[in-house]
């Protein structure tokens, strides 16, 4: 059940993706307008035409262009009909109680209510209850969820769509690509810069740190209680076999995941000397997903979840510090003074609460209730971050822990729910990991022009071109990446740069072992680069020289 939540998130990308196509082809307009018993209605002022489910039915199953259809994608390459084809058919595998569960949650509705701007019952009536009817009904049709069955499905005869909407969302939607692609050109061209006034090492003839250390571990699971949150929770620790002080590190997993998606970083941090805390947050792990849709909860996860994330962090740093009062022999050799932690997505935003950002509720509450069509249209990090719009503006959340001393976070959801404001808070050592194809937290709004607000002198941004939001689990990088073929190279490929970089970063700042910077630079990160998946590690980005960034 953990997947429903990225099955979901598909079925609206390809809803996306249909109007794009559809509102691209409203600029070749040249008809009278045609009448059907079923049909999609496309209004731009005064101007509109329809064209038949029927027809869309029939290129969908057969490939033909009717009368009708021909007169619209006329204009259209080959490849962009393929892509209609293909969107109009996509099968999404999911039963009709979960569809209705997602679809009455808060992420449901919000997306809902995005959409019936666009997919009307009327010219002037959001199409939000007849979205989410057809979406449950359609699940119920004989050739699974699909678009086709969607539209099929649709409470009304017409449905219309709003032309001037949607034409809005197709244009940003392309200069999104657009200024991602020249920025991306950018950190490509500074990494260049960075990397020719490095001094020039042969990498070839230093330690190859994407390979595990010399120290054996031991992982056990331990359990926590916070009687004043009223809140338990477990964490899996890796705690290597040295009887020096041992550097610790805490891991906070992203939605949905728990500690066994990042058992491979947390083991090889530990075979090089770190002890290696993995929390699994209770109000938005795997269980709390899977428990959604079993309709135990009413939603995925709530608003309070952005308070106890980081609590729950610095809680489990004070019990092992009280662990070493009543117990020497086991925990003796932590150093809880000097802890970096490693977040991932919801677990990056947990790391930059905890390195001092400051939450910005006002100012989310403002940005949550705009429905301006802008590049955070395409940001879904957003349905997460304008939960927390529900939390209060009057309390002083406290969260940051002055024993973290470094953060290395990967693919972070931050933009709004911090601001600029928020994140210039943070003097700690920083790293941003972000994917030029993530589709859930884009690399351009999420992590590449926040990184240009951060004012800690010692931060990085390692930008994996190709680079998705996940980094485990098959069936999940299959749903949001789309490239199966690719899965087993993407995520072992991935995983090697991630281990090293973030072992060097680690090593550095929280270990402070002085043969270890070498490795923090743009030269290493060209010498492990891989032209399947490029990498480029950049320290600074001058956001006045790019457009995109300002």
């Amino acid at each position: 059940m953990f997947f429903n939540y990225f099955v979901t998130m598909n079925i609206i990308r390809n809803s996306y993706l249909l109007i794009l196509i559809f509102s691209s082809l409203l600029f070749f307009w040249r008809s009278p307008l045609t009448m059907a018993a079923e049909k999609v209605s496309f209004r731009y002022g005064l101007l509109e035409f329809s064209i038949p489910v029927d027809s869309l039915e029939t290129y969908a199953k057969t490939g033909k262009i009717d009368r009708h259809l021909d007169t619209y994608i006329q204009s259209a390459s080959p490849q962009e009909l393929a892509e209609l084809q293909q969107i109009l058919t996509y099968k999404v595998d999911i039963d009709r109680v979960t569809v209705y569960r997602f679809f009455n949650s808060f992420f449901g509705k919000t997306i809902l209510n995005y959409l019936g701007e666009i997919i009307q019952i009327s010219p002037t009536q959001n199409g939000f209850y007849g979205l989410r009817s057809a979406l449950i009904l359609a699940t119920g049709e004989s050739e699974g969820l699909n678009v086709l069955n969607i539209l099929r499905n649709f409470p009304t005869e017409t449905i219309h769509i709003n032309g001037k909407t949607s034409l809005k969302l197709a244009s940003t939607f392309v200069e999104l690509i657009e200024q991602t692609n020249e920025t991306i050109a950018a950190v490509q061209h500074q990494s260049n810069l960075e990397t020719t006034s490095e001094p020039k090492i042969d990498f070839t003839q230093q330690p190859n740190i994407r390979k595990s250390g010399a120290f054996t571990w031991e992982q056990e699971t331990l359990n926590f209680h916070d009687r004043k949150r009223n809140r338990s929770f477990t964490a899996d620790l890796y705690r290597p076999k040295v009887n020096t002080y041992i550097p610790v590190i805490v891991i906070s997993p992203g939605l949905g995941a728990d500690s066994n998606n990042y058992d491979y970083l947390a083991q090889h941090l530990a075979s090089y000397g770190f002890a290696v805390a993995v929390v699994n947050h209770p109000g938005s792990d795997r269980q709390r997903i899977e428990d959604f849709f079993r309709g135990i909860n009413r939603e995925i996860v709530e608003a309070q979840e952005f308070i106890d994330r980081p609590r729950d962090i610095s809680y489990l740093l004070d019990e092992l510090q009280q662990q070493q009062l009543t117990n020497p022999a086991t925990n003796s050799h932590l150093n809880l003074e000097q802890v970096g932690i490693i977040g991932h997505s919801f677990g990056g935003y947990t790391a930059l609460a905890l390195a001092g950002a400051k939450l910005n509720i006002e100012h989310l509450q403002t940005y949550c209730q705009s429905d301006a069509i802008d590049y955070d249209s395409f940001n879904f990090s957003l349905l997460l971050q304008c939960l927390a719009a529900e939390l209060s503006t009057t309390k002083n959340y406290q969260l940051s822990d002055s024993r973290i001393q470094a953060i290395f976070t990967l693919n972070p959801i931050n933009s709004s729910i911090f601001g600029q404001q928020g994140l210039s808070k943070i003097t700690l050592p920083i790293t941003f990991v972000a994917g030029s194809s993530d589709i859930i937290a884009p690399a351009l709004l999420e992590q590449i022009k926040p990184f240009t607000w951060l004012e800690s002198p010692h931060k990085y941004l390692l930008l994996i071109e190709k680079g998705h939001h996940v980094y485990n689990n098959s069936k999940t990088f299959d749903l949001i990446a789309n490239e199966p073929k690719n899965n087993t190279f993407y995520l072992k490929l991935s995983r090697e740069y991630l281990k090293a970089m973030s072992l060097a970063f680690m090593q550095t700042y929280i270990a402070k072992r002085n043969n270890y910077p070498i490795f923090l630079n743009s030269s290493y990160a060209q010498f492990l680069s891989q032209d399947f998946l490029k990498i480029n590690l950049v320290e600074f980005l001058n956001k006045t020289n790019f457009k995109m960034l300002e």
